[in-house]
Formats: C-alpha cells, sequence, structure tokens
C-alpha cells in the first residue's frame, strides 16, 4: 500500500496580515520623516557653507583693497548736504551687491534682483557663482538670500547712513555711529556676524523683495528692537558667519513669537517683543554680535 504525504500549506490569517500592513506602514513613515530630516540637514549644512563662502570672499577682498570691507549697502544713499552725505565712488565700488537702476525690476508689489545686481557687486569677483547667494532654505523666487552686517565695511555709522532718528532714538543714536572700515576695526571678529539670511517681508510695502541693504537690530541692549529679523527657515535656528571665516548657529527660544510678531504687523521691520529679560533672550544674542568690543556702553550716561 502506498501512503501519500500531503502538506497543507497554511495563509496568512487576516490578523496576520494586518500586523504586517501596520508594520509596513510605520517603517515607510519612518523612511519618510528620515529622509525629511536629512534632507532639512543637507540643506541646514549648505546654508553654513555659502555664509562661510561670503565671509571668507570679505576677508579676501580686504587684503587686496587696503583692508577695506565689503560695504554691506546694496544700493547708494543720496544724501541732502554735508551732514546728509551722498554715497561716495569709493563706497559705491565697495558695495557686495549692486541691487539698484537697470540691476532689479520692480513688478507690482515686488521688487525683484537680477543677476546683472550679482555680477557687478565687489563680492562676484570672489565669490564667482549665483548659488552661494541663495540659501536652499530660502523658498521664494528671489535670486539672493543673505545680507552682510550693517556694522561692518562703513565709513560713517551702520549701513552708512548718517543719522537714525525719530522712532528709533535712543535706540540708534550718536554713539553707535561709528567706523568700521577695515578689518582692523573689528576687536573681537570670532564673535562678530559677517552674513545672514534676512527675509524682507513688508519693505517700503513690498509683498516680495530682495534684501535691501545691510542687517541690523538696535545695537542699544536696553532697546530691543529688531530693525530687521532673521530668516526664520530653519525652525527655531539661524545659520550666520562671522569675520574670522568661521560659521555658528544660534538657537532662538522665542521663535515662534517672532514669526506671530512679523505676521501681526505685516512686515519684518521693527519688531520689539517686549522688555524683560525673557522678550530681550534672543534679541541680544544678535545685539551682542553686532561689533563686540566697539558697540558697548562706555559711561553710565549710555544707560538710557
Amino acid at each position: 500500500m502506498m501512503t501519500l504525504n500531503v502538506t497543507i500549506r497554511r495563509g496568512f490569517t487576516l490578523i496576520e496580515l494586518m500586523v504586517v500592513i501596520v508594520i509596513l506602514g510605520l517603517v515607510a513613515s519612518l523612511l519618510i520623516v528620515t529622509a525629511g530630516s536629512i534632507s532639512s540637514t543637507a540643506k541646514s549644512s549648505k546654508d553654513s557653507s555659502n555664509l562661510r563662502a561670503i565671509a571668507r570672499a570679505n576677508a579676501s577682498h580686504a587684503i587686496d583693497n587696503k583692508e577695506r570691507l565689503f560695504s554691506p549697502r546694496t544700493e547708494p544713499h543720496t544724501g541732502t548736504g554735508p551732514d546728509n552725505p551722498s554715497s561716495t565712488v569709493e563706497q559705491i565700488r565697495r558695495m557686495w551687491v549692486h541691487a539698484f537702476n537697470d540691476n532689479v525690476d520692480d513688478l507690482g508689489n515686488s521688487r525683484i534682483e537680477i543677476q546683472a545686481a550679482l555680477t557687478k557687486g565687489a563680492a562676484w569677483e570672489y565669490l564667482g557663482d549665483a548659488t552661494a547667494y541663495k540659501s536652499p532654505l530660502d523658498s521664494t523666487e528671489r535670486i539672493r538670500s543673505y545680507s552682510l552686517n550693517a556694522f561692518i565695511g562703513v565709513d560713517r555709522c551702520a549701513d552708512e547712513y548718517p543719522q537714525m532718528s525719530g522712532v528709533f532714538v535712543p535706540a540708534f543714536n550718536t554713539r553707535y555711529r561709528v567706523a568700521c572700515q577695515t578689518s582692523a576695526d573689528i576687536p573681537q571678529p570670532g564673535m562678530t556676524i559677517c552674513a545672514i539670511g534676512e527675509v524682507d517681508f513688508g519693505q517700503a510695502g513690498y509683498a516680495e523683495t530682495s534684501n535691501i541693504n545691510g542687517w541690523l537690530v538696535s545695537p542699544n541692549p536696553n532697546m530691543p528692537i529688531w530693525k530687521d529679523t532673521p530668516a526664520l527657515w530653519n525652525g527655531n535656528r539661524v545659520n550666520i558667519s562671522l569675520m574670522d571665516g568661521s560659521v555658528d548657529t544660534i538657537v532662538l527660544q522665542q521663535a515662534e513669537l517672532i514669526r506671530n510678531k512679523v505676521a501681526q504687523t505685516g512686515s519684518s521691520h521693527n519688531i520689539m517683543i517686549g522688555a524683560t529679560d525673557q522678550d530681550k533672550v534672543d534679541f541680544q544674542a544678535f545685539n551682542s554680535r553686532l561689533l563686540p568690543g566697539v558697540l558697548n556702553y562706555r559711561t553710565a550716561a549710555d544707560q538710557e
């Protein structure tokens, strides 16, 4: 008599199939989150690389130009007299970006730089690559994401403006109008901001604009005015480059508060969060790096 061995294959039960599907879903979710995190990290790393390149370009320009640094302005200042002089030819030549005349397009409520704004600026000789001006974290269509520290590379004061009056006094008064033309005028280069990402939202009525001139906050630590806010593309982290060619990241403690203030006012300019120590913690992280060793209180009269 022949005996037949029959193997019965049992299929997956419904519960087993559901468990497998759930596990596969969790794995897919983890892969998506991990891929997103890697992408964000890579963009932040490239952002820092661009900022470092700008700082090193500024140092190279100084070596080639009797220690004179890039001007942070991107368009000439038109003055009205001896106490309010116009930008000089030499200052215009040192402007790192030339965002004026035919180098910008005004389209409705947008002011957009074209490539000539970059190629005609003083930085192009040292950067030579348009991608170095645009952060991968910047989702706008503009071609430049970065601004220079408005207190660095100037002959008279921040951004070459001879005076800042009205609502900004005493935040921007005469004691903060200091010349910083050369590398030798920076006592703490490893603590001094060179370049930073900026979004000029709401500037002069423009919904989208190129970054007009340099970046700054009030130099007076008792007057916490964000003349410009940093670009908040990277969660609560803001990448900066420093005047010694290094890069750093400032971690904001109140990023959402700043975002909300910008949304409420419809502008990224002249934002005042508050005057308590907690309110000022993020402001002070930037204020202390404008030009440390120079923009400090020098007498009791400065405590206004």
